[in-house]
Parts: structure tokens; sequence; C-alpha cells
């Protein structure tokens, strides 16, 4: 029988990796860990079942579930997983995560969190380097640790409400805040500047990335269907709630960044 943790997961994962992204630069950013408690003046107001367009988001999530994920996207992760080794595909997952530095990097600073954003400048730097371009995670090794940041949690950290619920063909979940901030995230790709390709080269990166993420959670979407009664509702309730997350926890370190007292020598009196 399936724990608990594995069917949260399975749930979480299909709401975040069952699409195929039609547009570069698409990240999900990672749940926030240790989050602290927001101060009483400070308290989100989303309300996490906001979805006044569910008769088109339960049709489109049917559609991305059951026809995309079913039929494309978990034949090609099972492809990809047969061709390459755990080992190939993680350091592949590595190597973008690398590459969205100037994502985190800037989000981190307009969140007023410049600890966070001073450790993704020494990742970026050991990755890049020690690291083979961040095909490995030096950095991490060395306890240099990484924390997520984007454009729609720098918005919810600065007030603006997250909007309605939706779900859209070929995409994960989104608000219509992360959704603005995700097109904000794709113009800080920095790959697009610096080496200019094609649009049709660029959303195959994005697809290899997707694809590689599949393949390395091949159990997350195993019988999700008949370990929860609402499928469409967990999913959503599931990102919702990680959001909220993200956004509390950008306030919490944003407080504790303009909290944290300087050190001052103390002062001695003359002989």
């Amino acid at each position: 029988m399936r724990s608990r943790g594995t069917r949260a997961l399975g749930v979480t994962f299909a709401g975040l990796l069952y699409a195929l992204p039609v547009a570069a630069g698409d990240a999900a950013p990672g749940a926030p860990t240790d989050v602290e408690a927001a101060p009483a003046e400070e308290v989100v107001d989303e309300t996490p079942d906001y979805d006044p367009w569910q008769p088109f988001n339960e049709r489109t999530f049917a559609f991305n579930y059951r026809v995309l994920d079913r039929f494309v996207m978990k034949p090609l992760g099972k492809a990809w997983d047969w061709v390459l080794p755990d080992r190939v595909q993680r350091s592949l997952d590595n190597a973008f995560a690398n590459l969205e530095m100037p994502r985190r990097f800037v989000n981190h600073l307009l969140q007023a969190r410049p600890r966070a954003a001073g450790a993704e400048v020494g990742r970026f730097l050991v990755n890049t380097t020690v690291g083979v371009v961040g095909f490995i995670d030096v950095a991490e090794r060395l306890g240099l640790h990484g924390r997520d940041a984007d454009t729609g949690q720098t918005l919810g950290v600065w007030g603006i409400g997250s909007g309605p619920y939706l779900v859209l063909p070929f995409l994960p979940p989104l608000t219509v805040r992360d959704g603005i901030g995700q097109a904000v995230d794709s113009a800080l790709d920095p790959v697009g500047y610096l080496f200019p390709v094609p649009l049709a080269v660029s959303l195959s990166m994005t697809g290899v990335r997707r694809v590689n993420g599949r393949s390395l959670q091949p159990a997350a979407f195993e019988n999700v269907e008949e370990t929860v009664i609402d499928l469409y509702s967990s999913v959503r309730n599931a990102y919702l709630q990680r959001r909220r997350g993200a956004v509390l926890e950008g306030r919490a370190d944003s407080a504790a960044s303009c909290r944290r007292p300087r050190s001052v020598a103390p002062l001695t009196s003359s002989p």
C-alpha cells in the first residue's frame, strides 16, 4: 500500500508536471522550506479556492492530464529514461537550474532578501566553474544552499493578490498573477540573450527539460486517481497552498532581513 507521502507527491506532481510548456523559460518554483509564520499584519490576502472559471479549468485539466500526459509525456518520459541513466538526467536538471540564476537573483533582490541573492551568485560561480557549467551541484555539497524565487512570488510578497486560478492547454496550473510572473521570468532567461536561437530551438530546449523532469518522476503519476476523490480539486488546492507558502516564505525572509541588527563594536572608556 502506498504511503500518504507518496500519494501527496503524486497529486502535487500531477498538477505541476503533467503538461509540456510551449513558452520558453517556463519554471516551476520549488516548494518553500523552513517557512516562518508571517506577522499578523502581513497575512497574505488570498482565497485558496478562488476558481471562478472552474468549468473551463476542469475541461482543460482533463485534456492535459488524460490526453497530453498519458499519450505524450508519459511515453516520452519512459523513452527518455530508457536512453539516459538517472545520473545524466539529474545532471541535465542541475544545468537547467543553474541557467535560471538570473531569475532567482533578481527576485531575491526585489523581495529584499540580500543573503539569498548573494548565495545565488556564489552557487552560480561555483557550479559554473567547478561544477562543469552546472551539470554537478558542487555548491550544495559545500553547504551553499539555494532557495527558489520567481516574479509571481515577488508580486505576492509586494501584496498583489493571486487572482483567479487558471488551467490552460499545454501549461501547468497557474493563477493570473503567476501567469504574468512567468512572462516576466522568461525575459530573465540569459540563454536567449547570449545565444540567440530560433523559436523552435528555444521551445525544444523547454520541451527537453519538461520531458527530463517527467522521467525523473516516473512513479509520481501512478494510480493518482485512485488515491483521491476529486483529482482536479486536489491538484488545485496543492498548487495554491504551495504558492501561498512561497509568498509567506518570501515575506518572512524579507522581514527578517530588515530586522537583522548590525554588529556594533562595544564602547570602551579611555584609560
